[in-house]
């Protein structure tokens, strides 16, 4: 069960958190209603109306992307904030598949909002095996590592001592035939600290692409489409 750190008040019409925005807490109404909306075409567009005792935020905390919609209050509202430390543990434990899968499932639902609400979509860069050399710096220590796969997007690195989620780094990522790494600024959307099976489910961290310069991308591109 989930736990409750806090709660919040807001009055009508008050945004509780605005599309596009960043933030990964999860809600729950706890009196009031909370109206999730979206903005097509100038005009807001609401997708559905929630009471007591349901949830929301959830897309943004599993796919680590910005609020899908807007959540705004319905009359007088008070929600309550869950324990989103809780549940960070909860999916740091899970194998790479399983963690994959529940970013896939909030991302498809995003997609069906979005398509429902006739917004263009954007394919998800797939990730593809891939065991290159990385470097990157984390205080006064240099770190080696290998990643295990990759896209455009992102990386999994193993690594017995994964940073916390939510850190940044500057990464150079070591591709077959470059003389000189991508320089990569990257930040950690999740890391597996133990494991059962380290053959199949490796002790690392899955990071994200924060920036990185157009000729490093078309090389990282080109080397993902390459077999090993």
């Amino acid at each position: 069960m989930y736990r409750i750190i806090g709660e919040e008040a807001f009055e009508d019409g008050e945004v509780i958190f605005a599309e596009g925005s960043l933030g990964r807490d999860i809600y729950r109404v706890k009196t009031g209603a909370v109206v999730i909306c979206k903005e097509v075409g100038g005009r807001s567009l609401i997708l559905e109306i929630l009471r007591a005792g349901e949830l929301f935020g959830e897309m943004a905390f599993i796919a680590d992307a910005p609020r899908s919609a807007t959540a705004r209050a319905v009359g007088r509202t008070v929600v309550s904030v869950v324990d989103r430390s809780q549940l960070e543990d909860e999916l740091n434990g899970v194998s790479t598949e399983l963690y994959q899968l529940f970013e896939c499932l909030a991302l498809r639902l995003k997609k069906t909002t979005d398509a429902a609400a006739g917004i263009s979509l954007v394919r998800k860069e797939p990730r593809v095996s891939k065991t290159w050399f990385v470097v990157y710096e984390h205080g006064d220590m240099h770190l080696e590592a290998y990643s295990q796969n990759a896209s455009c997007g992102g990386l999994f690195i193993k690594t017995p001592t994964p940073l916390s989620r939510g850190e940044r780094f500057n990464l150079n990522l070591q591709l077959p035939d470059q003389p000189e790494p991508l320089k990569v600024f990257c930040e950690v959307a999740w890391n597996r600290k133990r494991t059962d099976d380290a053959e199949h489910f490796p002790l690392g961290m899955g990071v994200r692409f924060v920036e990185m310069a157009q000729a490093d991308h078309d090389k990282l591109r080109l080397a993902l489409e390459k077999p090993e």
